[in-house]
């Protein structure tokens, strides 16, 4: 079931006996696109007001409700290491979590490791850092790099520059609830294509540049143009396999589904 990053966000998190505080926002590995965090505000009562839980803590999502269960008390996260306001979050403070929580390490599990390292499984690295272009680099810090996680709602609105012509912003992103692999970007094209969506799969991006607010990807202007438009009111799942089918045949892809 995929599920769509800002209806999540708002969402109550559960604790074994209370109430923890609502969703943020959350943090993804940017070289394979899973998503890894949520960001809970905590509201008043833990000192640090905000703090990351991992996807391997949840054990229940309660659409109904808008909850999302979590395996921890209040007191775990008071014991639990402090995040440094306003700084990335680097990979050994990831470390001091996952030890602290008994969190898988998701980039050293084996490969008959849980949901949470799917991802990385699944999906071939997409982006190298090396690669990035010499302005993003220089603008980067090395911290962030060595975490490889991005927030939402730092990318939320990112500009999308097609092989020809810049055609829209990232309005979301949807997530299979089970591997937490980001399957789509939901692209709002409005200020060229009035009223269309469209989704474009992580695989299909070039590349990310974070000085210039920018998502390169690998298709035309034409191309994204005939696509087959999203509608979100006609898919009782949201994104059904028979939109993918036509996706995917649209643009020439391999289906990730008979990989």
């Amino acid at each position: 079931m995929l599920r769509k990053l800002t209806d999540l966000k708002g969402f109550a998190v559960v604790g074994k006996s209370e109430d923890l505080g609502q969703v943020s926002d959350f943090y993804f590995d940017q070289q394979h696109f899973v998503l890894r965090y949520l960001v809970v505000d905590t509201g008043s009562w833990l000192q640090e007001e905000k703090t990351l839980l991992s996807t391997a803590a949840f054990t229940k999502i309660d659409f109904a409700n808008s909850e999302i269960r979590v395996d921890l008390t209040k007191a775990d996260l008071e014991a639990g290491p402090a995040l440094e306001k306003n700084k990335p979050v680097s990979k050994e403070m990831e470390e001091k979590m996952a030890q602290h929580f008994d969190w898988p390490l998701y980039w050293t599990m084996p490969a008959n490791g849980p949901a949470i390292q799917a991802g990385t499984i699944l999906r071939r690295k997409l982006f190298n850092f090396n690669d990035f272009d010499q302005s993003t680099r220089a603008t980067s810090n090395s911290q962030t790099i060595e975490s490889n996680l991005r927030s939402f709602t730092e990318v939320h609105k990112y500009h999308i520059q097609a092989q020809d012509k810049e055609f829209g912003h990232l309005a979301d992103l949807f997530v299979d609830e089970e591997s937490w692999l980001i399957r789509y970007l939901l692209i709002d094209t409005r200020n060229i294509l009035p009223g269309k969506d469209v989704l474009i799969a992580p695989e299909w991006i070039q590349n990310i540049s974070w000085n210039q607010k920018k998502i390169f990807v690998s298709k035309t202007k034409a191309e994204i143009k005939a696509a087959p438009p999203y509608q979100e009111q006609s898919a009782k799942n949201l994104v059904e396999r028979s939109y993918e089918k036509e996706l995917y045949e649209h643009y020439n892809e391999e289906k990730y589904w008979l990989r």
